[in-house]
Order: structure tokens, then sequence, then C-alpha cells
């Protein structure tokens, strides 16, 4: 098929929630636009000052009511997404849908009306789920009519095939739109001495920010740090409470959630950029930090091995609070640090771009377009 595509998007979550799926799908659809495609996103309203329609940088948005950032919540959505995206599907070539949830809308489209569909696997919830036997049908459920299954990180894609052995799966990493994300001035004023900690999360058990906190009296007498945690979510309390019981108020700043176009800057003024998380499918923000040209620590979990080594940053064991001050004090002694950036940078431009990620995506959108026509 050749000419303009018209594309529909089902996602659980889009801008200006701040998350890595939302970032994906955001800047996806944004290039695709830009490339002369036409794309419609159906989301949830998780802000109540979004609007239930808008055009944002020529993207269609219609949001539906959100029941919820849980499990159940995130059913109810997508049944209710089944309705809106049944009536939107008429007028599109193909549907992509993002996570898993979301998938059954685009399933269902599929079913009563043939259009084709691509689903993407983002969430570490979905590797979660899969371990436990009773959850693998309702998995396989939202999935098996999708033409090509993609996933963000080779354990994802691993995992579905193993739900479904006869799929066509292809794992590709989230792009970062390198434009925005660059070398920029910091953002953050940094005292003499001190090195400086980001790190991009939200404040979820997941994420393992618990661990960097615990982390910090362990540098104490190695390495003059200060952290700031540049995200929000349920366990600020928490986290706060253990700030104030270790005695580091003056070591860490909750910044709480940023927007995603200040980040750069937030990246800029960085020594080093922490991901301690538990479990991770992959992570956009630790490529977005990399694009900054900023040397990255992340737990060796899931997909973050797939785009961070030694030649640009350090891998480190999760959950442990030693093994953290460790990767902090080596990479503080590092002198090449600026050349590690300079080769982060490289990798994304050369890997992980938003321009190439559309793309692969537009190739593959065709390819199953025609396979359905001559099917």
């Amino acid at each position: 098929m050749r000419g303009p595509l018209r594309i529909l998007m089902p996602t659980i979550y889009f801008p200006p929630r701040v998350g890595g799926i939302e970032n994906h799908v955001y800047y996806l659809a944004r290039d695709l636009v830009r490339r002369g495609h036409r794309v419609e996103i159906v989301t949830t309203r998780t802000e109540p000052s979004s609007p239930s329609r808008e055009t944002m940088d020529g993207i269609g948005v219609t949001r539906i009511r959100s029941f919820g950032k849980h499990p159940v919540g995130w059913v109810l959505s997508s049944l209710l997404a089944v309705v809106r995206v049944l009536l939107l599907a008429r007028k599109c070539d193909i549907l992509h849908c993002h996570t898993f949830a979301f998938a059954l809308s685009g399933s269902v489209s599929n079913l009563l009306l043939g259009t084709p569909l691509v689903v993407t696997v983002h969430e570490s919830h979905f590797l979660r789920f899969a371990k436990r036997k009773i959850m693998r049908p309702f998995l396989r459920l939202p999935l098996v009519r999708a033409a090509v299954l993609l996933s963000t990180s080779k354990e994802i894609d691993a995992v579905t095939r193993g739900l479904l052995p006869r799929a066509e799966t292809h794992p590709i990493v989230n792009g970062v739109d390198t434009e925005r994300f660059r070398p920029v001035a910091p953002s953050i004023r940094k005292a003499e001495g001190e090195f400086l900690i980001v790190c991009p999360r939200r404040l979820v058990e997941k994420n393992g920010v618990e661990f960097l906190v615990r982390a910090v009296p362990l540098l104490r007498n190695r390495v003059g740090v200060k952290v700031y945690l540049a995200g929000d979510g349920p366990l600020r309390s928490r986290l706060e409470g253990l700030v104030r019981d270790l005695g580091i108020g003056d070591r860490v700043v909750f910044m709480g959630s940023v927007a995603n176009s200040l980040m750069p800057g937030v990246f800029a003024s960085a020594d080093m950029v922490i991901i301690p998380s538990l479990i991770e499918a992959t992570s956009i923000a630790a490529l977005e930090a990399m694009a900054c040209e900023r040397v990255v620590g992340a737990s060796r979990v899931g997909g973050l091995p797939e785009i961070i080594d030694e030649r640009v940053g350090v891998l480190f064991e999760s959950g442990s609070p030693e093994a953290i001050a460790g990767a902090i004090a080596a990479t503080a002694r590092r002198p090449d640090r600026p050349e590690l950036g300079r080769e982060a940078r490289r990798r994304v431009e050369a890997n992980w771009s938003i321009a190439r990620m559309s793309d692969v995506h537009a190739q593959i959108y065709r390819r199953v377009i025609e396979g359905a026509r001559n099917a």
C-alpha cells in the first residue's frame, strides 16, 4: 500500500500523564503525522483538566473515562474503549494497540470489521502476570488476533512467544525524540564538589527508588552525593519518612512530577542518572538520559542490559543499596564520564531515535495491511 496511512492507536495512557509508554506513543504518533500519515489516539482521561477530545501536534486524541490505575481499572477502561475504537476503526487502515489491556479493543475490531491489527506489549506488569498460570489465558485473549506482536525488550518478546508460539513477534525498543533530548544547559544549580544524581522514576514499588535512598548514607565518606527524585507516586510519603529516619534530608530532593519538556535540563544537571528498578521492560527515561549525554547506572533486570553496558554506564544488582552505592562511587572516580556520555548519545541516535522507529513501524503497518488484503 502506498500513500499516507490512517492509523488508530488505542493506548491506556497518553500525555499529559507522564511516563514511558505515554512518551513513546506520543513521539511515535507525532513523527508519523510529520511524515504525512493520519493518527488517531483513544486513551483514558487520567487528568481532570484534559479535554475529552483535542488535536495535539496534529494527532487526534479521544479520551474516555479512566476507572483507576490498577488491574480492575484497566479492564473496565479497556471494555469502555471497545465501543469508541469500533466507531473509529471503520475509517482507519490499521490498528496499533499499545499495552495488552487496550489490545482488547483492537481484537474486537479485527474480529468484527477485519481491521488489520498490530499490538505492542510494553509493560513490566505483563511479565509479572505471565508467571501465573491462571493469568495466561487472559493475556492471550487480547493478543491472539494480532498479525504482529511487538515488545519493548527481548525478555517480553520471549514471554510473548511462550504464550503464542505461532505468532510473529519482534522486540523493538522504544524510541527517543533526539531533537528534544540532547545536551542543553543545566536547570539545577550544583554546589562545588557535589556529585549530582537524577533518578527519573515514578515512586512505586517496582521502580526500586527506596534502595537508592538507602544507598545515600553509605556514600557519606566516599562521595558528596545529592539525589534529585524526578517523579511522584503513592510511595512518596513513605520515602520522605525514610529520608528523615536516615538523616539525609539535605542529600535528597523530591521534585515531584516533572513535565517531559523540562527533563532535558534536569538530565543535563546530572553527573549520573540512576534507574534502580526491581522489574523493567525497558526504560525510555534511561534512553532519554543517554540522548542527553549522561552516564546511566541501572539495575541488571529486564531490558536494561540491552541498552546499557560499560561503554555508556554501569549495571548493578537490583534491590541492593550496597551495589548502588558501589556503582555511584566507582563512576564518580571515572575521568572519562564525558566520553561515556557522548558514546551513549551516539548509541541512541544509531539505534533508538524516534525517526528510525517511525520508519520501522510504517514498514510493518504496510506489510500487515497488504497481507490482510491478500489473505
